[in-house]
């Protein structure tokens, strides 16, 4: 748990340090800071380099367990002293002896860092030492599945796999990766695929290779030549200082003129996979080899090496592939399936998770119950909310490959409830405030999250589950057996605590929250902590209803999904948390305004609801919240309204909030340079006629301000009017900044000119949404408009019409019409020419329009594959490919 110790402990220095609130006299602690910094910087270089190489574990646990700690505490002790001097300085009082405290304190924590670095300097020799002694070459072939359970919902991949190994002739070798999660069935399915006799009928040599965990160059290469040479193997015994060059060459030459098929399985270390392609020879014989790993993009950098690369991406089974699973090991093991299994049905499939090896366990432990099967069940459920059921040390395997920076990441995400999607966007700011992510000179931090989780989704860690109209990761979840890894990992150390709020309503909170860096509140099914009495929380989460508890805010940097009771009860203790970096409040708030200026480190303030806020008054809230120095992320949504900045807010990326549709808001665009998000509700109160504004009366339209162009790194724009009783509109013609990618209008009654605007002159625009936002009936689309546009949505009661020209819109992959009553129909003979349109999605609309969506899913798709129709939420599939799909299934059976 060294990785978040330290991060945190970094991103404190840099926070208050190297980068302080001006106004704040640390100048003369800086260059003790600074020191400090760069000895942690090496610490953390040293895991880096060290936690995932050979033999590392036990060469390293003692001394991540003192960095850990030392990490723990200095922090503690650095924003003890510093958040006394803080407050001080806040009333008025003696700073000197919180400045002498505090200088001691980085002092101290410098010599120590000194020799934590001299101790893992000892261990770098003593590891380099250990990896050249000789160690015992093994082979292990690949477990077998078990012959009595018969493999389910796999009878699809099985066969693509069987056809892209022998298919071709004599063609260059070929690559192919199955890749998926711990426990997915990646080597079931890879040795189901071995034995089939087409496959062994079709390769001369067939050799299955289980690379070791531990992995070894030498033994590694040896283990491979062992499993594929011919000749006697006490000759090959008696070379102990085989080169691991000589060795490769030795594998070439036993391959070469003839056509081979190599399973590897459990390639897990990119070192070992680009050691070991080397010694396959490409000579056109229609060789093959077939990888089994965790890894998605594990072969990238190789594929040119190969006429044919194909990853296999292995899902979970859903939940009646999953049941079938189920019963085919009960019936393997008993004569019958119990009736009792149906009343857990539901439940089985839940903690399963459609992962194979749990469900595998799962019933063989259920058929060795004869009497009560309920109450076994029950225990069986405890046991796997609490501890999981995947093998730990596959587990840990996985874990320790990964950089530091990603294991902080990683275990950040046990946070969150079991089973819980979550929003891409947030956990990315989360690992930013807490210090996990160090952009690229060239990128900035919320890019380099999201490579980030991209990294954790390829390393099959992290599932994907729902897309945004832009193309990127919109949601995402942790799979149940990983997340109870998670939380395991990051508990028994210390590091974080979830509450069961459920269970312990009464529950001391405090007793926890001392306990533990990251405290997160939801109903879980696991009760298992680990008590610290010397740590103090950071970060706080609500995932319930507001429990009766008070929590200890002195050092607290992230207070996320908090509810408003909460905030009400404790808001005369929120002037103590100096050091919060994120705030996000679950529902309207009436007192934001009263506290919002007290965060001076604040760098991200959402507030969000889970209905429009139409009816209920606007909040404005007060200039103050430009003062803060730090703020990089401010979404108000349709609840607050804030006047422009008085001041340049050049770290400002986000901004959402209401606006008054009289008032003049040139000012943001002066102000904000570097926003990337904007966010406006237009709205107005309509009681009393409003007399600043520049209208003539009170009933004349309303032009908005055309500014937008001037914010030259916009790339997501809203704008939603909600004004009653008055006509307002854009400028024509409007101008938008060129980058803009992403558009969304409604309500904005927007003129052919303004559409052909948006058309001709937004050559980076991917994703338009116009939701009640045209002015006229017809829109007409010309040839040469929306070149770029992948996904289009259309809400319009009114609109009759939609004339599309040949060669618009030709790089559109996805249309939604919504709400279109009056629309007819869509250009058959244009949109079956798209031939990069992927879906569309009718929802409430006219018939004759769903008819000729029909019609266009019926011509032929020649150049893509077949298109995806949904109709009011169901998944509509043209006569003759439903039948397909129906005998597909069929033949799986």
């Amino acid at each position: 748990m060294a990785c978040v110790a330290l991060a945190s402990l970094m991103a404190t220095i840099e926070h208050e340090f190297l980068k302080p609130i001006p106004g704040i006299p640390l100048q003369d602690h800086q260059a003790q800071a600074q020191s400090l910094h760069k000895k942690i910087s090496s610490l953390q270089a040293f895991l880096d380099e060290e936690s995932s190489g050979p033999g590392s574990t036990a060469l390293i646990k003692d001394l991540e367990i003192k960095i850990r700690d030392f990490a723990l505490k200095v922090e503690d002790d650095m924003e003890i002293q510093l958040s006394n001097f803080l407050l001080a300085k806040g009333r008025k009082s003696p700073t000197r002896k919180a400045s002498r405290e505090l200088h001691k304190t980085l002092r101290i924590a410098a010599g120590n860092a000194a020799e934590l670095m001299d101790l893992s300097h000892s261990l770098i020799k003593e590891a380099e030492y250990n990896e050249n002694q000789p160690s015992i070459p093994w082979l292990k072939h690949g477990s077998s599945p078990d012959p009595l359970i018969k493999m389910v919902g796999r009878q699809r991949d099985r066969r693509e796999i069987i056809n892209q190994l022998t298919k071709g002739g004599l063609s260059n070798l070929k690559l192919l990766s199955i890749v998926g999660m711990v426990g997915i069935g990646k080597t079931t399915l890879a040795k189901s695929v071995y034995k089939d006799p087409i496959v062994q009928n079709h390769f001369e040599v067939c050799r299955w290779v289980t690379i070791p965990q531990e992995y070894n160059k030498t033994e590694t290469l040896g283990l491979l030549l062992r499993s594929i040479s011919s000749g006697p193997e006490n000759k090959i015994e008696k070379e102990k200082h085989t080169t691991p060059e000589e060795l490769a060459k030795q594998v070439r030459t036993q391959l070469r003129y003839k056509r081979y098929l190599i399973v590897l399985d459990n390639i897990q270390d990119i070192g070992a996979w680009n050691d070991i392609q080397t010694c396959f020879p490409n000579d056109s014989y229609g060789s093959s080899v077939l990888l089994t790993t965790g890894h998605f993009n594990l072969n990238l950098d190789c594929s040119f090496f190969y006429t044919h690369n194909h990853i296999h991406s292995l899902n979970l089974l859903d939940p009646s592939e999953s049941w079938d699973l189920f019963c085919n090991v009960i019936l393997s093991l008993k004569e019958r399936v119990a009736p009792e299994f149906e009343q857990i049905k539901k439940h089985i499939l839940e903690i399963c998770d459609g992962l194979p090896w749990s469900i595998v366990v799962v019933a063989k432990r259920l058929s060795k119950c004869n009497n009560n099967i309920l109450k076994e069940w029950e225990k069986i459920r405890k046991e796997i909310e609490s501890l999981g059921i995947l093998d730990r040390n596959a587990l840990n395997l996985y874990y320790n490959q990964l950089p530091q920076h990603l294991k902080a990441c990683f275990l950040y995400l046990g946070v969150f409830p079991k089973r819980k999607e979550i929003r891409v966007k947030k956990v990315i700011r989360l690992w930013i405030t807490e210090g996990f992510v160090k952009p690229l000179e060239y990128d900035d931090f919320e890019n380099q999250g999201y490579a980030y989780l991209k990294e954790l989704i390829d390393r099959s860690l992290v599932l994907i589950c729902n897309w945004s109209s832009d193309g990127n990761i919109k949601t995402c979840r942790m799979h149940s057996a990983l997340h109870s890894f998670c939380v395991g990992e990051s508990q028994k150390e210390g590091i974080f605590c979830a509450i069961n709020t459920l269970q312990h309503p009464e529950l001391p909170l405090s007793e926890f929250a001392n306990s533990c860096r990251w405290l997160s509140l939801y109903t879980h099914s696991f009760d298992y902590y680990v008590l610290y009495s010397t740590n103090n929380p950071r970060s706080i989460f609500f995932f319930d209803d507001d429990p009766e508890t008070f929590v200890p805010f002195k050092l607290l940097r992230v207070l996320a999904f908090v509810p408003s009771p909460f905030l009400q009860r404790v808001s005369m203790h929120l002037g103590h948390l100096v050091f919060l970096r994120y705030l996000s409040i679950s529902e309207r708030y009436d007192g934001l305004g009263d506290i919002v200026s007290l965060f001076s480190n604040l760098q991200t303030l959402i507030v969000s609801s889970n209905e429009p806020q139409i009816e209920a008054p606007t909040i404005h809230l007060a200039q103050k919240i430009w003062e803060l120095p730090k703020l990089r992320h401010l979404e108000l949504g349709d609840m607050y309204m804030v006047d422009p900045p008085s001041v340049v807010k050049r770290k400002l990326q986000t901004l959402c909030s209401v606006v008054d549709p009289t008032h003049c808001w040139k000012e943001v665009y002066f102000r904000c340079p570097y926003i990337k998000e904007l966010k406006i509700f237009y709205k107005q109160e309509l009681e009393e006629p409003n007399h600043n504004t520049t209208c003539e009366s009170f009933g004349n339209p309303i032009i908005l301000d055309d500014q937008y162009y001037r914010l030259q790194h916009l790339e997501r724009l809203t704008i939603s009017i909600r004004v009653v009783g008055r006509v307002v509109t854009l400028p024509e013609p409007c101008m938008f900044p060129s980058q803009l990618k992403k558009l969304t209008l409604s309500g904005t009654n927007l003129s052919p000119t303004n559409l052909k605007v948006i058309g001709m002159e937004l050559p980076e625009l991917r994703v338009l949404k116009l939701e009640n936002a045209l002015l006229e009936r017809v829109w007409r689309v010309a040839k040469g408009e929306f070149n770029e546009l992948r996904f289009l949505l259309l809400e319009d009661k009114r609109l009759e019409q939609l004339l599309v020209e040949h060669r618009s819109f030709p790089s559109l992959e996805h249309l939604v019409l919504r709400v279109c009553c009056c629309l007819q129909e869509i250009s058959v003979d244009v949109f079956a020419e798209c031939f990069t349109l992927d879906s569309i999605e009718l929802d409430r609309c006219n018939p004759s329009l769903i008819a000729s969506a029909k019609l266009i899913q019926k011509m032929p798709q020649l150049w893509r594959g077949s298109l995806k129709l949904k109709i009011d939420g169901t998944e509509y599939f043209e006569p003759d490919s439903y039948t397909h799909a129906g005998q597909s299934a069929e033949e799986d059976l």
